[in-house]
């Protein structure tokens, strides 16, 4: 087999390892959105003991990278391939831990038998955060730039939701002092998932570095300051 062939292998396969660790992440979202709404503990109880799972598939994936590295000697393209898959993987693994925090508060908040009530916008942010990271997964999976720039505009309407949602929770906080501890649960449990959908986000952005060479963050940038500089222009004009 000629040393091609090889790497190309390899990646397929490296590509196949990161994929089932996307399946996972996404599945670990799914059960601690569940237990959110549903109280089942023990549901959220598996989100929190499957998460060495996931931390070690980013492990291996981390050290099958490095070796690729090492004894493969990538240039360009390839060496954008492993480099963004290594940048990748650990955007990953922080989904998956914000996904065991919501596990852990959902656990907290269901335990305080609080009469507090989760606003139905915590369910509109739970929906938009697992629809940003499906949409980065499958963005990776087809390689499709067009889709992950489409996933990264998701994340500005997640903020907005979550900020909505800490200004209506710091009322009912003032409002309902009795159930303060369980509300700081679900203050908790949003940023998990804001969180979590910035880190969706990123993934996509990775998916755009791997296609074009360029990181979605300096494009942005670049464009604000070609916008900048036409407005001078028409200004000067």
């Amino acid at each position: 087999m000629t040393p091609r062939k090889e790497f190309q292998n390899e990646i397929r396969y490296l590509h196949e390892q990161i994929i089932c660790m996307g399946a996972n992440v996404e599945k670990a979202l799914t059960r601690s959105t569940d237990a959110l709404f549903t109280g089942d503990a023990s549901l959220a109880e598996k989100v929190i003991n499957d998460d060495d799972i996931i931390d070690e598939q980013e492990r291996e994936i981390d050290r099958q990278c490095v070796r690729l590295i090492a004894l493969q000697q990538p240039v360009a393209r390839d060496l954008r391939d492993v480099t963004s898959n290594l940048k990748l993987i650990t955007d990953l693994e922080r989904i998956a831990d914000h996904a065991v925090g919501i596990a852990k508060h959902s656990l907290d908040f269901h335990a305080r038998g609080s009469t507090a009530i989760i606003p139905s916008d915590v369910m509109k942010l739970a929906e938009k955060t697992r629809q940003i990271l499906r949409g980065a997964l499958d963005s990776y999976v087809t390689r499709d730039k067009s889709k992950a720039e489409q996933t990264i505009q998701m994340e500005q309407s997640i903020y907005e939701i979550y900020r909505s949602l800490m200004q209506d929770l710091v009322i009912q906080m003032k409002n309902n002092p009795d159930s303060l501890i369980a509300l700081v649960e679900l203050i908790l449990i949003c940023k998990n998932f804001e969180r979590a959908a910035a880190h969706s986000q990123n993934v996509a952005e990775w998916v755009i570095y791997y296609i074009d060479g360029r990181h979605a963050y300096y494009m942005e940038e670049e464009i604000k300051q070609k916008e900048g500089s036409n407005s001078q222009e028409n200004t000067d004009a």
